[in-house]
């Protein structure tokens, strides 16, 4: 190769973070494949996907809300296509095109004459330069956000403008969307000024470049691990720990763990001599819940106290098993709604007759505007005004329940008699059961590991979307065609019926009606 590859952002974030996992994916002949000149290709793909999930459908508007002449340079995915984008900047830049308050580039391109590429989210225009933006969909920034806009500014210089100010622009969860695509106000601005100067990105870039240069640093396995390039775990990890020193312990095992007692207790039981909670007495410890944890981890089976039954021996039928699924958008989607309010889109539930049938309902929210009232009132034509309605950690449902009450004044009465028919099998499994699988945690994805091993419950792999909260985000996307919007309508709806599932399973093995736990 005859000209040394241009340093970018993830190459900055991958050095800040590890040295080696820089220097491997510097190299051409690294399993990560050779780097490209045209930086961020990869994570622009992952900020589409994150964006899905976090920002909302709405993310390109609410920008062009607080930008409304702005130009969009299309983010570069090759070096011929870089090279045009930078072009395109320059002309943006000429001193012709820059007039009015209108004027500000998205995506501007810019190279250094050190070597150095970056791709800015916002350039607009002030009294005495330009302004330089960085957009957050989220209320605070962190360090590699100042990382990103040092090494912004830098470039910026050397390529010879002049740099009036550079923030932050985060989300203000004050704001309430007015509807009809108004954002105006939906972002406000974060100084970064004063703080760019503890950045020294000059020395960063030499020292880059010795770096890159020099020989394949050593692997030093820890937490940097999880954290480099700022996008999840390191590609590099496995090899990286392959090829460290191996520990002299055997890794400890996780559904035995002295933490699982709690932390304090664990250190005191350490200090006893015990690596696990294989070898603790359970008479030896004073709450009655780490007792029935250690049994269970010594017997390799579960336990389950035979008072639970008596529990739902009176309950009347019909029974209901609900789950809810909430989504907050950064960028509000419905009229009224605020960034990050906890909006319900969908529920499930089973509803069981005393002659053992089962009946599955449903509501899943579509793009037609804010779901909340069709959400209640869907739901309380199900629930009818009688019956238990069992919920796992039920202090969720019974919050959405509520808002709902106070959004809908004429519901209200027949919501707040939901509340007092909600059944929380969380509080009940932890008085009274624990499986060695769930390692400590009684959350719902716990349980559903001990009662329902098959169904796995975050298995949306079919719609490519790591969570309920992502498929639907997805499914609300414009322009999205039919048949895909379709396919993730039913993949969410078949997540539902995995969730009452897991209830319908847990309530069943707390009767012990078909149980095949040992007691």
């Amino acid at each position: 190769m005859l000209f040394d590859q241009l340093l970018h952002l993830d190459d900055l974030h991958r050095w800040r973070a590890c040295e080696r996992q820089f220097w491997l994916h510097r190299q051409p002949s690294s399993e990560a494949g050779a780097p490209t000149l045209a930086p961020d290709a990869q994570a622009d793909a992952d900020e589409s996907a994150e964006a899905a999930v976090v920002y909302g459908p709405a993310v390109q508007a609410a920008l062009r809300a607080s930008f409304p002449g702005a130009t969009t340079i299309s983010a570069p995915t090759t070096p011929h296509e870089w090279v045009g984008a930078v072009r395109q900047t320059l002309d943006c830049l000429d001193s012709d095109q820059v007039v009015g308050e209108d004027w500000a580039i998205f995506g501007a391109c810019l190279t250094s004459d050190d070597k150095a590429q970056v791709r800015i989210d916002v350039m607009s225009l002030g009294e005495h330069g330009l302004r330089l933006f960085k957009v957050r969909h989220a209320t605070v920034g962190d360090d590699a956000d100042i990382d990103a806009m040092a090494l912004w500014l830098h470039v910026a210089a050397r390529c010879g403008l002049r740099v009036q100010s550079v923030a932050l622009l985060l989300v203000d969860t004050d704001f309430i969307y007015p509807g009809h695509g108004c954002y105006a106000g939906l972002f406000r601005e974060v100084d970064l000024a004063p703080v760019l100067g503890s950045r020294p990105v000059a020395a960063w870039l030499s020292a880059m470049r010795r770096a890159e240069r020099g020989p394949q640093p050593a692997a030093h396995p820890g937490t940097h691990c999880g954290q480099s390039g700022q996008r999840g775990s390191c590609h590099f990890a496995d090899a990286c720990l392959a090829c460290a020193k191996p520990a002299v312990e055997p890794p400890p095992d996780r559904q035995a763990s002295l933490n699982i007692v709690g932390r304090e207790l664990a250190a005191e039981l350490r200090q006893e001599g015990h690596l696990d909670l294989r070898s603790v007495a359970p008479q030896a410890l004073s709450n009655a819940r780490h007792r029935r944890a250690v049994r269970a981890i010594q017997q390799d089976a579960p336990v389950l106290e035979p008072a639970v039954a008596a529990l739902f021996r009176d309950l009347p039928y019909p029974r209901y098993s609900l789950r809810f699924d909430t989504i907050g958008f950064a960028v509000p989607v419905w009229a009224g709604t605020r960034p990050y309010q906890t909006l319900p889109f969908q529920w499930t539930c089973d509803v069981q007759s005393e002659a053992g049938h089962c009946v599955q309902h449903g509501f899943l929210a579509d793009a037609k505007g804010d779901p909340r009232r069709a959400f209640a009132v869907t739901l309380l034509q199900v629930l009818g005004n009688c019956g238990p309605v069992f919920a796992c950690n039920a202090g969720f449902e019974r919050s959405r329940i509520r808002e709902l009450a106070l959004q809908f004044d004429d519901l209200a009465p027949a919501l707040e008699d939901v509340l007092t028919r909600i059944v929380d099998l969380f509080q009940i499994a932890r008085a009274h059961y624990y499986h060695p699988v769930m390692g400590g945690s009684w959350s719902f994805k716990s349980l559903g590991r001990a009662v329902a091993p098959e169904l796995l419950l975050n298995e949306l792999d079919s719609v490519q979307a790591a969570s309920a909260q992502a498929a639907f985000a997805r499914s609300l996307q414009p322009g999205l065609d039919h048949a895909t919007r379709q396919h993730l309508r039913a993949a969410l709806q078949a997540h539902g019926q995995r969730q009452t599932e897991v209830l319908r399973r847990m309530l069943a093995l707390f009767e012990g009606v078909g149980a095949t736990h040992s007691r």
